[in-house]
């Protein structure tokens, strides 16, 4: 059994060096960082929110009250998760780490940033079909900017990427299920149904 573990940490390790490392570049130098910062997150979705009810009306709502519930329990289900299994950051064991943000005391697996983007990607995703290709690259790019910034093993961003994806998807899946009829009356934002001509046949 540890031989097995110091395996699968000996390619963990390994493929840390090579995003930290080997692929670093002046380009992500800045984006990286720009990806992983919370306040810019915080600002996207404060545009996000009046754009969404602009576009869709009241149909949004079903959307923003699951993404929020969706952040908050993937959130507070990867604080307990990383309490459980108490990983050291990479900035604090290796030493040859590239560190380009801050590297906090708290500890690595799972990753709260690409638990939280996952959860709100599988709520989009699964209410917004044509949204998906925007918020799952966006979720990746947010989850890769942890280990290309030093603070994260490639396994710790990819058990929080599913750990938040099963929340958001399950916490969809459910609200779908208790409420079927508020979904099925058009709750999620949908194609608008074609407005009927004036003296047009009803049955046509």
């Amino acid at each position: 059994m540890g031989d097995a573990v110091a395996f699968l940490y000996g390619i963990d390790r390994t493929i840390f060096l090579v995003v930290n490392g080997t692929l670093q570049n002046p380009i992500f130098d800045h984006v990286m960082p720009a990806l992983s910062d919370k306040w810019l997150g915080l600002l996207a979705a404060a545009l996000a929110v009046p754009w969404l009810l602009t576009r869709y009306g009241r149909r949004a709502w079903p959307v923003i009250t699951l993404a929020v519930l969706a952040v908050a329990l993937s959130d507070l289900g990867a604080g307990l998760i990383k309490q459980a299994v108490q990983r050291m950051r990479p900035c604090h064991v290796i030493a040859e780490v590239h560190l380009l943000a801050g590297c906090t005391r708290s500890f690595a697996m799972p990753s709260n940033h690409a638990s939280n983007m996952f959860a709100l990607a599988g709520v989009v995703g699964s209410l917004l079909p044509g949204w998906r290709w925007v918020v799952l690259p966006l979720a990746g790019g947010v989850a890769y900017s942890r280990v290309y910034l030093g603070v994260h093993y490639p396994s710790d961003v990819l058990v929080g990427a599913g750990w938040g994806m099963a929340v958001g998807w399950g916490l969809t899946v459910a609200a779908q299920r208790v409420l079927p009829a508020k979904w099925a009356a058009g709750g999620a934002p949908g194609p608008q149904a074609p407005a009927r001509e004036a003296g047009g046949d009803a049955d046509a």
